[in-house]
């Protein structure tokens, strides 16, 4: 599947901003305060994610195969605290090697993989043991709610309009079926845009 959607990096970039003053900032910031040491972003984006981890991690390896939104990256990876390694990667396949990082930061990418349950399989098999797993995701809504209902309808084209994004992965059981114990993650309405309102945050702990 193509990755870069230049068009989209434009409008996704103007929407992050404009996001990361409301309730998607706070929750970036309260997922991002349990990281520490070096830091997996899986999908980097345009980067709203930098300015909100803590000054407990020091350093972060980002891996955004879209050439489009790496370029958009550029000012905030400049900016940034501490070193941050930008690699032209997929989430699928890491070119990491196995427990070389402290955190991993999964922040509106899961919906977008190609294949969610191997990129969470790559990022515990680089993962440090007790390593911690910081989420924020928009997520499938509840079944029988009118949301859920909007999602089905908006399903086959939305990823045309929104760069490959699906609207109802269940990412709960993803990371439940990849053996984490996601006791701690919480159900929380995101954007008041429907299909995409649904969503997921918490820190998970690697077993």
């Amino acid at each position: 599947m193509a990755h870069d959607h230049p068009l989209f990096t434009q409008i996704y970039r103007l929407i992050a901003r404009a996001e990361d003053s409301g309730a998607i900032g706070h929750w970036r910031t309260e997922v991002s305060s349990a990281l520490s040491g070096r830091v997996l972003v899986v999908g980097l984006g345009p980067a709203e994610d930098l300015h909100h981890l803590p000054a407990e991690v020091t350093s972060v390896v980002a891996v955004e195969p879209s050439a489009s939104m790496r370029r958009a990256a550029a000012d905030a990876v400049a900016r940034a605290p501490m070193p941050v390694e930008v690699i032209d990667a997929v989430g699928e396949d890491l070119p990491l090697p196995d427990n070389s990082v402290d955190g991993v930061l999964f922040a509106y990418v899961l919906c977008t993989v190609d294949d969610p349950q191997r990129t969470v399989q790559e990022a515990m098999r680089v993962l440090r043991p007790g390593g911690t797993i910081a989420v924020l995701e928009h997520v499938k809504a509840a079944e029988g709610s009118w949301m859920r209902r909007f999602q089905r309808a908006a399903a086959p084209v939305w990823p045309r309009l929104a760069g490959g994004c699906r609207c109802d992965r269940d990412t709960r059981q993803i990371l439940a079926e990849a053996g984490l114990d996601t006791t701690d993650v919480r159900d929380v309405r995101m954007a008041p845009m429907p299909p995409v309102a649904p969503g997921l945050v918490g820190v998970l702990r690697a077993p």
